[in-house]
């Protein structure tokens, strides 16, 4: 069986099926008018047999409205298999199947779980692989045996988890725009020779163009423009023309002329004639139309306000993936400080134990201390790489691009604000937030619009040509009309549509007020992480000096003869955590103030204000 469906010319469905598969096979724009056409022709041939394997091709879809994602939701709930290539349609597609996944409150569970899994699992000497930032602090946390106090590396741990729920949950409604691969790009080009000095500016720029979730979203935003531009169409006159050379050959008797005495034969022709026209068409009242492009009009703004949203996003994704090589730059330095101090303390115990002076376990125990820190140093140098391939992911540097940072973005302060004072910053310029309101507006237009369905609609249309044998032996000839519809019954139709678009209307509602409790949450998040993290900067920086001066003595004890090489060892230890956790604060307030900045919604605008780079 097959079933070919075409509505308008907007939306056209292919339909196929054999005893152990249907096939649909859809083409032009899955919006609200057509919907409805797809949705029965769906259930009537899906219902006949469910237990039939259901795909459905995308790959021709140009477009799909809040409508048309819902019938696609409903579609995966019954196991519909989709087929689709283009970037648009799978971004739809992995936002239908992601959401529902779990409340806030499961996600929270799961994270910690997973946390106390991975304690235990690096406890009893598992060993762990990880990519992200925000793991591998943890891992790092985890695996910090004798660098610190149980307590640090509780809190350190616990740190990083808020910073990684933070991170995906900041932005409220902007978990969707998440979704679309911030973290990906389109290579820039061909790569050069030389070495690419990259600023935080250059980085920021270069995402802004070639970041994949910054080209999806300017392209839905172009997407949404088209739609304005389709619902325009609508009320702006309709004009077009036409020539023809035509021969024919009439027979009477087709129009009940066969029999008559008239002379003239039954059959005419062939003859030809020559005709030129032009006509045109005007809506002149449609309550619906003058809405539905109020509606879309109204979504376009909230597209591009979507956009601005998601540029806010790729700006916290790019500085942060800075931030990370800045980090694990300053691991290396302070690993390789690390190796030489172990490496002179185990020279040292080397020539006391060929001296006679000292036991050789002294020197067994700093050459393991020298191994470890050499091993150290060889997985930060690692980490730094791979945070630098992060980076060029992000921003879409050329494959294979050679750059090194050209800002250090040392520690800086920020000037105090209120909550009330950011609160009101967060609500007039959080683009997310402002799309929720425009998108509500929509919906609240598009209501007017199906309950304008009912209104009388008014048009006219006509056209004028010439024809004859030939051009120059030919007449004019016109036709005009004007009329008046009005709708009387529809089955009930128009009550299903204003149905529809009153529970859509109070879903953006819903999703608006969601968006400004997510707002004060963002807000007031961000300052306690950020009042944390410049605490743990003060306190972790005076401890780097105890430690350095702990060291100094234990060495001098040693050289002495007073202590063993165990008590040295242990101040190197020392010194290594406090250097971890200095390090790791450092990050943790760069990251905080760059949170802090999204969360008021002037990540893209003020980054280098709060980031202290120049």
């Amino acid at each position: 069986m097959r079933l070919v469906c075409e509505e308008k010319s907007m939306l056209k469905i292919s339909f196929s099926e054999t005893p152990s598969e249907e096939r649909w096979i859809l083409r032009g724009q899955l919006t609200a008018p057509w919907v409805r056409e797809l949705r029965t022709c769906w259930k009537k041939n899906h219902a006949r047999d469910k237990q039939r394997a259901c795909i459905v091709d995308l790959n021709e879809i140009k477009f799909i409205d809040k409508s048309g994602e819902r019938l696609l939701r409903a579609m995966v709930k019954e196991r519909t298999q989709f087929i689709a290539s283009g970037i648009y349609i799978k971004h739809v597609l992995e936002k239908l199947t992601s959401k529902g996944k779990g409340s806030v409150l499961n996600r929270f569970g799961g994270f910690f779980l997973a946390a106390v899994v991975a304690a235990f699992a690096v406890r009893f000497g598992a060993e762990c692989i990880a990519t992200g930032v925000y793991i591998k602090h943890g891992l790092e946390q985890l695996t910090s045996k004798g660098k610190g106090s149980v307590f640090n590396r509780l809190t350190g741990f616990f740190f990083a988890a808020v910073v990684a729920v933070f991170a995906v949950l900041i932005g409220g409604s902007t978990a969707k725009a998440q979704n679309t691969a911030v973290t990906g790009s389109v290579p820039s080009g061909p790569a050069s020779s030389e070495l690419v000095q990259l600023t935080l500016r250059d980085a920021v720029n270069m995402s802004l163009r070639y970041n994949l979730g910054a080209i999806e979203s300017g392209q839905n935003a172009q997407i949404a423009r088209g739609q304005r531009l389709l619902a325009l169409s609508n009320l702006l006159p309709q004009v077009s023309a036409g020539a023809s050379e035509n021969v024919q050959q009439v027979n009477l008797a087709t129009f009940g002329l066969n029999g008559l005495k008239t002379g003239i034969p039954t059959v005419v022709g062939p003859f030809s004639y020559s005709s030129v026209d032009a006509s045109v068409s005007q809506t002149l009242f449609s309550y619906e139309s003058i809405q539905r492009f109020r509606a879309a009009r109204t979504a376009e703004q909230a597209a591009q306000l979507t956009y601005q949203d998601i540029l806010d996003v790729v700006t916290l994704t790019v500085g942060n993936a800075y931030l990370q090589i800045i980090e694990a730059s300053s691991r290396i330095r302070a690993q390789e400080a690390q190796v030489q101090n172990a490496r002179a303390l185990y020279d040292r115990a080397a020539d006391q134990v060929q001296a006679g002076t000292a036991p050789r376990i002294d020197a067994t125990r700093t050459e393991v201390q020298l191994h470890t820190e050499e091993y150290n140093l060889s997985i930060a140098r690692n980490n730094f790489e791979v945070a630098k391939l992060a980076l060029g992911r992000a921003i879409g540097l050329s494959l294979g691009q050679q750059f090194e940072l050209a800002n250090t973005l040392p520690y800086s302060d920020i000037a105090p604000l209120t909550t009330v004072e950011a609160l009101d910053i967060a609500y007039k310029a959080r683009s997310d937030f402002r799309s929720a309101l425009d998108s509500q507006k929509s919906a609240a237009q598009t209501l007017s619009a199906t309950k304008g369905e009912r209104y009388p609609t008014v048009a006219v249309n006509g056209d004028y040509g010439d024809i004859g044998p030939t051009f120059g032996h030919s007449h004019g000839d016109f036709t005009f009309q004007a009329g008046i519809r009005v709708p009387l019954f529809t089955g009930g139709r128009i009550k299903g549509d204003i149905t529809q678009a009153e529970a859509e209307l109070r879903q953006r509602k819903a999703e608006a007020e969601n968006i400004r409790g997510q707002i004060d949450y963002d807000v007031r998040t961000a300052f306690l992480n950020l009042n944390a993290a410049k605490e743990q900067v003060a306190v972790a920086k005076q401890n780097v000096e105890l430690a350095n001066e702990s060291l100094a003595r234990s060495k001098d004890r040693f050289t002495s003869g007073v202590t063993d090489s165990v008590e040295v060892v242990q101040a190197e230890q020392a010194l290594a955590s406090a250097n971890d956790q200095y390090i790791t604060s450092l990050y943790n307030h760069n990251f905080s103030k760059l949170s802090l900045a999204r969360a008021l919604g002037v990540a893209r605008t003020n980054y280098e204000q709060y980031l202290g780079a120049k």
